[in-house]
């Protein structure tokens, strides 16, 4: 459309080779999550059953798991952030 990529497209990191299989995991199981009571976080049950589904091995489970969650916990927090910052 002849604008310039907005900055964070235009420098986004890049991942490591082999962390994008989390990446996905985390948006796929970013739906799973419920909101209806504010911002929460995903169950482990929902990170086990993707791994369970997604036959990863006890190596990747274990990478999933801490992956998911520190991602999550990042991801909440900047939700929570900007819910303070809107609702003042």
């Amino acid at each position: 459309m002849g604008q310039p990529l907005p900055d964070r497209i235009a420098n986004a990191p890049e991942l490591y080779e082999g962390l994008g299989l989390y990446l996905q995991a985390f948006n796929d199981l970013d739906s799973e999550r419920s909101h209806a009571m504010g911002v929460s976080r995903i169950p482990w049950s929902k990170i086990h059953h993707y791994a369970k589904a997604n036959e990863f091995s006890e190596e990747q489970k274990d990478d999933l798991l801490y992956l998911i969650q520190a991602m999550d916990r990042n991801h909440c927090e900047k939700l929570n952030e900007k819910s303070k910052q809107t609702n003042g």
